[in-house]
């Protein structure tokens, strides 16, 4: 099982110099420790987040480390140009050595679109995702020197080339961060992963979430046990309950306060956004507090024991195999934060060190043959008398 962390790098305080050095220096502890990766967030003009380029954060991580691996959670694809996009993810993946993993959105804070000037693309954000995310793989799987040539309702590019390419063939591995079946089609159709998170809803609706998509990808034909579907989690551990509480509180109550405020929310709520909106009135009811959001299962806080717990129950009902650890939320104290991972490194990490991947119970039960056969071949309701070889890799 991997374990990661992730940055947003929220700034209650404005001292941005002191939370990217905190970041740093997190990240050079973190590969001592034996994490496995950092994920970023890109965020725009907000307390929210104070990271608008991940790729500027992603080469100073990577001229840091040597093996830590370095995800985007994501790159925001319908408020930038998709050349450059290509452009500065393929060099970051020519800096770490091929280290980088590309996780792909299209955004959902109103005001990062009209910061950005694209506000008129909000309601037509997944046709403008749709055709930057195939404008940034079609140039990193052509020819070098070959001109790439794209037409459609949201972009026009006539013969560009990408200088550099990617180190990693055909491309860096791809995580599309989205809960609607149209993403299903672009995971299944393209062989890409899922990145989800219990953030903004309850840990129950995104077990089945998971369980449900992993259902679909594998009536469409992929193999279960090589689904990566990283998990975002708000984590802070300490000595006992009380301490973790006691430190986690304010910045809890921080970050929900300022995410509530930026989702779409109101008569104004683009459409496919309704359930930011959704979750915006049930804050403005209370129920964003510290022991509903426990209660909840959208965030952890407590001891190390509880949390080996709670992820065995996560392995069993949904099959996870790589936890993204969201440790620095709110502005937290960087001595927690270190705190808080050497507690996990110590802790947790050896406890699922060989946990071997799971398919999770309900597909198990649904699917029995799946979880004893090495290779086997099974009939889905595809075209007639289509079959897939299913592999354990």
């Amino acid at each position: 099982m991997k374990f990661s962390l992730f940055y947003v790098l929220e700034s209650p305080d404005r001292d941005f110099r002191r939370a990217y050095e905190e970041m740093l220096s997190q990240v050079e502890i973190a590969e001592r420790l034996g994490f496995d990766g950092v994920w970023l967030a890109e965020h725009h003009g907000s307390a929210y987040g104070s990271m608008p380029s991940p790729q500027v954060a992603a080469a100073a991580i990577a001229s840091r480390t040597s093996r830590i691996r370095i995800g985007i959670a994501v790159s925001n694809l319908t408020l930038a140009w998709p050349v450059r996009i290509a452009e500065d993810y393929a060099m970051v993946d020519v800096i770490s050595g091929g280290r980088l993993d590309f996780g792909v959105g299209r955004g959902y804070q109103p005001h990062e679109f009209r910061a950005m000037g694209v506000a008129d693309k909000q309601d037509v954000s997944r046709e403008v995702f749709n055709e930057a995310f195939q404008i940034v793989t079609g140039l990193w799987t052509k020819a070098i020197g070959e001109p790439y040539t794209f037409h459609g309702k949201h972009f026009h590019i006539d013969g560009v080339d990408c200088r550099p390419t990617p180190v990693q063939k055909p491309t860096p591995p791809i995580y599309v961060a989205s809960i609607s079946p149209e993403t299903f089609d672009l995971v299944a159709d393209h062989g890409h992963d899922m990145l989800v998170t219990p953030t903004l809803m309850t840990l129950p609706e995104l077990n089945g979430f998971v369980v449900n998509a992993k259902r679909t990808l594998m009536h469409r034909g992929r193999d279960p046990l090589s689904l990566d579907f990283p998990m975002n989690w708000q984590i802070h551990l300490a000595d006992d309950d009380a301490q973790a509480v006691a430190e986690a509180r304010p910045c809890l109550e921080w970050y929900f306060e300022n995410v509530m405020s930026a989702v779409p929310q109101g008569e104004s709520t683009p459409a496919g956004y309704e359930r930011y909106a959704a979750l915006a009135e049930a804050a403005a009811e209370g129920a964003m507090s510290l022991t509903g959001l426990r209660e909840g299962g959208v965030c952890y806080v407590g001891d190390p024991d509880g949390l080996i717990r709670e992820i065995e129950i996560l392995r069993e009902e949904t099959g996870l195999d790589h936890l993204i650890c969201w440790m620095r939320f709110g502005g937290m104290a960087h001595e927690h934060v270190v705190k808080s991972m050497e507690l996990l490194a110590e802790h947790v990490m050896p406890h699922f060190a060989d946990a071997p991947p799971l398919i999770p119970r309900a597909l198990r039960e649904e699917e029995p043959a799946i979880a004893n056969d090495r290779f086997l071949e099974i009939e889905f309701p595809h075209e007639e008398g289509e079959t897939h070889e299913l592999s354990r890799g």
